[in-house]
């Protein structure tokens, strides 16, 4: 207390509110810090993926968590499946959005998807899904290809399944993968407040749709390629399927609000609850993608919101959709240019072993948002 009294009252007043802001500010930068693993999986600086000898050269595994790196160590050959899902995860949001004033921009560095992050909105909520339903999917398959060392193929369906058909075969492995994507990305989420509720709830719809969009396959066996019997195994939807899904959730997603109902008897449970902010729309489901931020228009630059504008962006001149110029432009209008394009074509394929093909060039017209 000897140093606070040196001070001026209002500097000791500015330094207390400062400190009490500290951890919810650092809170709401901890979110999606894991995101700044995504290129290890094509680093250098790897170690043995081992129990004994743990990966400690590569910088970016200290944005993990504590407990993110206990369950890498616990899990050999995790990592680089975490790493793969959460590109594949990047390039699925990317093509979802491609035609849309938001794009799906990310760059270099710890954070990823830049400042958006820090906003509730829609586009918040799919980052948060895609990015948790792509880290599930990648575990999930890689448990089934042998890639992993605590975890292999879903072998727990056995047995008949029906009068004509047996379960059998690998089965994707999306129980460990839904575990371990809960364990492993929700630990990067720290505080109570709604922005914590709602990144928690677009997680697990990300996990949720990759285990509802799972379906059966199965073998036929018979003499002749007759279909006597057949073996049947669950196998994952494709991540473009997942990524189909959680885009027609986004626009149709709930603007949510804390449950609380202001009782002082309410237990921890009721009051870390999610309810619509229009009282005549139902309760999101585990399904649903939530918000409670307005999207802002990402039509210009904007250094503070982190939006790039759609300045120079290509556009459809003939269409009514989002990718048209009128929407995709906002208004401002586009220019057309001309552009010479030379391409592979007519190519044959000669016995043995080399493909022919000519070059052909044509005109290209371009739209592009001033």
């Amino acid at each position: 207390m000897g140093r606070w009294a040196l001070l001026p009252s209002w500097v000791s007043a500015t330094l207390l509110l400062v400190l009490a802001a500290l951890p919810a500010a650092l809170a709401a930068n901890s979110s999606g810090r894991w995101w700044g693993i995504v290129n290890i999986a094509s680093s250098t600086n790897l170690l043995t993926d081992s129990k004994s000898l743990q990966l400690v050269l590569e910088p970016s595994l200290q944005l993990l968590s504590r407990k993110q790196r206990r369950l890498i160590r616990q899990n050999p050959g995790i990592l680089h499946s975490v790493s793969g899902g959460l590109q594949s995860a990047v390039r699925e949001c990317k093509w979802q959005f491609r035609n849309r004033r938001w794009n799906c921009p990310t760059a270099p560095g710890p954070h990823l998807f830049g400042k958006i992050v820090n906003r509730g909105c829609r586009e918040t909520a799919f980052i948060f899904a895609i990015t948790s339903a792509g880290v599930t999917h990648s575990v999930a398959r890689s448990c089934s290809e042998g890639s992993i060392e605590s975890c292999t193929c879903d072998y727990r369906r056995r047995g008949p399944g029906g009068p004509d058909w047996h379960w059998g075969g690998c089965s994707d492995n999306i129980d460990f993968g839904r575990l371990f994507g809960r364990e492993f990305v929700d630990s990067g989420e720290k505080g109570r407040d709604l922005r914590f509720l709602m990144n928690l709830h677009n997680n697990e719809a990300g996990r949720t749709t990759v285990f509802s969009e799972m379906r059966q396959e199965c073998k036929c066996h018979g003499m002749s390629g007759s279909c006597t019997v057949r073996t049947c195994w669950m196998r994952l939807p494709t991540l473009r399927a997942v990524g189909d899904v959680l885009r027609d959730r986004f626009d149709g997603a709930s603007r949510v609000l804390y449950g609380n109902r202001g009782s002082n008897r309410a237990s921890r449970a009721e009051l870390l609850r999610l309810e619509p902010e229009d009282p005549a729309h139902k309760p999101p489901s585990p399904h649903d993608l939530v918000y409670f931020e307005k999207s802002p228009n990402f039509c210009t630059y904007s250094g503070r919101l982190g939006t790039a504008g759609t300045a120079g962006r290509s556009c459809n001149s003939s269409s009514p959709a989002l990718d048209g110029c009128e929407l995709l432009c906002c208004g401002r209008g586009h220019r057309t240019r001309t552009q010479r394009v030379t391409e592979r074509c007519n190519c044959t394929f000669h016995w043995c072993c080399h493909v022919s093909c000519r070059n052909c060039t044509h005109t290209r017209v371009l739209h592009e948002c001033l």
